[in-house]
Order: C-alpha cells, then sequence, then structure tokens
C-alpha cells in the first residue's frame, strides 16, 4: 500500500507549478518578518521557495513541478530549520529555532513525509523491525523515487544497497548531477565499510584530529596504536541528535563492559556549539575519549566526508592490529560482534 501511494504520488508531478503544493507552519523563537527560504538539494540547492514569518506561522507556494528534497532555511543568517520531501499536498512543518535538535524531526501531512516520521516513531519507541521493514518496502521498490533517493544514506545498510537503489531510480531523478555526484560519495564510503564478499578493497581507518574538552588535540591513529587497546569504537555523534542521544546509555553500558578487555571509544561530536558539547560530556560522565570537530556536521565536516557519512549516529569498528574497519553497523551489532571477539 505505501509503494502504491508514492506510485500516485509520482503521477502527479506533471501538474502546474502553482498548484504542486503548499508547505504552511509554525515557528517559535523567530520573530515577525523573518524571511525564510526553501533550498532544493537535488539540483545544487537552488532556491525555489520563499515566505515570510507572520504572527508565529508561515506559508510558502515552491516553485516546483516535481518531487524534491528541501531544506528550510532563514534568509538572512541562513538557519537551518529543517528538511523534508517535497510533493503534491500541503506540507505541514513545526519549527522550534531555539531548539537546535527540532531540525531533525522533518514534516508531515504527504505520503513521503509521513513515512520518514513514522520511522522516525518507530525507532523513538525502539520498535526496530517495523522500522526496518518500512525502510526496506520504500528501498525495494521496482522503480524508486525522492524519498528513496533523499533518505539513501541513511536508510540503505551499505554502500553496495545505495548504488542498486540508484540504478532504479525514475528516469527524471537519474538524469540529475546530484546523482552522478552522490555515485563518487558512494565509491569513498566503500573505502571505510567492511570487506563485501568478492571485493579487493581493505577498508583502513582515516585519521583524524580534534580537541577534546580540555582543548587538548587527540587524533584517532594515537588511540588506536594505544597497545592497551584492541578495539577502537569510534562514534560519530551531536548534541542535536535525537538519535545519538537515545543510543548514548547503550554505549555506556557497552563500554563498561568491553572497556577492561581491550575496547576503547573514541566519541567524535559534530556540534558546532562547543560550550553545549562540553556540558553534555561532563553532565553524562561519558569516560572515553572525546572530541568536537566544531563543524555542525554534513559537508561542513572533513570526517563526514573522510568517511562518506550517511547520517548519524553512526558508528564503526576498527581493529587495532591490522587498522582495518571491521564494523559497520548500529550498537546492537557492534556488541554482539565484541561479545565474540572480546570474550
Amino acid at each position: 500500500m505505501v509503494l502504491l501511494m508514492l506510485g500516485l504520488v509520482g503521477c502527479q508531478s506533471n501538474q502546474n507549478q502553482s498548484d504542486y503544493c503548499t508547505v504552511k507552519g509554525t515557528i517559535k523563537g523567530l520573530p515577525n518578518g523573518t524571511k525564510l527560504e526553501l533550498q532544493d538539494e537535488f539540483n545544487r540547492f537552488a532556491i525555489v521557495g520563499e515566505g515570510v514569518v507572520k504572527d508565529g506561522a508561515f506559508v510558502i507556494h515552491p516553485t516546483v513541478s516535481a518531487p524534491t528534497h528541501v531544506f528550510l532555511y532563514t534568509q538572512k543568517d541562513w538557519l537551518q530549520l529543517k528538511d523534508f520531501i517535497l510533493e503534491p499536498g500541503t506540507i505541514l512543518v513545526e519549527v522550534d529555532a531555539d531548539e537546535e535538535a527540532d531540525m531533525e524531526t522533518g514534516a508531515t501531512g504527504t505520503v513521503s513525509n509521513n513515512i520518514i516520521r513514522r520511522v522516525m516513531e518507530y525507532e523513538s519507541r525502539g520498535e526496530k523491525d517495523s522500522a526496518d521493514a518500512l525502510r526496506a518496502e520504500v528501498m525495494g521498490a521496482e522503480q524508486t523515487g525522492a524519498l528513496a533517493l533523499a533518505t539513501i544514506n541513511s536508510w540503505c545498510k551499505s554502500s553496495v544497497q545505495a548504488l542498486d537503489v540508484l540504478d532504479r531510480l525514475s528516469p527524471e531523478l537519474a538524469r540529475l548531477e546530484y546523482v552522478a555526484e552522490l555515485r563518487k560519495e558512494l565509491a569513498q564510503r566503500v573505502k571505510t565499510e567492511p570487506r563485501t564478499e568478492g571485493s579487493d578493497i581493505v577498508p583502513l581507518y582515516i585519521d583524524m584530529n580534534y580537541p577534546d574538552v580540555n582543548g587538548d588535540s587527540i587524533s584517532l591513529g594515537a588511540v588506536v596504536k594505544n597497545a592497551a587497546n584492541r578495539y577502537v569504537l569510534v562514534d560519530f555523534w551531536a548534541t542535536w541528535c535525537s538519535g545519538c542521544l537515545v543510543a548514548m546509555p547503550h554505549l555506556q553500558e557497552i563500554y563498561a563492559t568491553y572497556h577492561d578487555k581491550g575496547l576503547e571509544v573514541y566519541g567524535i561530536s559534530m556540534d558546532a556549539q562547543f560550550e553545549r558539547w562540553k556540558d553534555y560530556v561532563a553532565k553524562n560522565k561519558l569516560p572515553w575519549v572525546n572530541v568536537c570537530d566544531g563543524s555542525g556536521g554534513r559537508k561542513n565536516s572533513k570526517a563526514w566526508h573522510d568517511y562518506a557519512l550517511s547520517g548519524i549516529p553512526k558508528t564503526l569498528l576498527i581493529d587495532c592490529e591490522s587498522g582495518e574497519i571491521i564494523a559497520r553497523d548500529g550498537l546492537s551489532e557492534l556488541e554482539a560482534m565484541l561479545a565474540k571477539l572480546l570474550q
């Protein structure tokens, strides 16, 4: 049923731009008169809609005629507020500009955006199987569309699967330069994914060097080469990432269980707000190596690019003896592997 509905959405893409869709919602934390804009990720972040905050609300009529993935920004200071799928219908967006984590919550009101929200709700309740099934349904469609392309980096389990999704894109999307560039990104990601059958690529860790809470630089290489460590779990996260914070207690349990057996954790935060990150580390007493790249994540981060991250949280496991990345999974999968490696 989900895929049938997605197919119907795609069939409406030839309607007039002015009738295509409406984006509207409420905004907290921004004054009247604040100008907003929608940027189209699939088309080099071209501005495809503008609006103005009035009495805590806004309405935008995008100038598009086909489904795409957009980011909602303030026009003056480029504050990122949300990202979601533009598609036929009325898209509902609730924004709290004072809460950084709010930008991760997306939108509702149309088929694709409702699916994303459902996946997030499943994950927040710990219903991993339900979330995985819904993702698999979208990614496994005979012809994939804007939703699959927008979530390909976070919903695919490997770059091999992601490349397969690209091969099944609708002709309209497949012609985009964005897709060609994404193929290059996936090729980079292969370098830090565990070996796949038939591949001769040995995925070795790429070094990084960032400041800890005291401002002292600590490199990943130094941690890997520490004779006391047998395995290093690298955790890419941020305080604005709700999924990261949900996973943090589990990571603390893993560390408590396996640290004395040779596990170290190198936690790299993508926070741009250094003090906020420091406060979180101190308040939650994170006992492992903690560094912050200060980038805010995504394309601003060298580490994000080097590891071709699909999103955060993202964890990978390094064998200190060889420097090889032997796992790039969720914490549950890594914990099961550690249970065998560090008996």
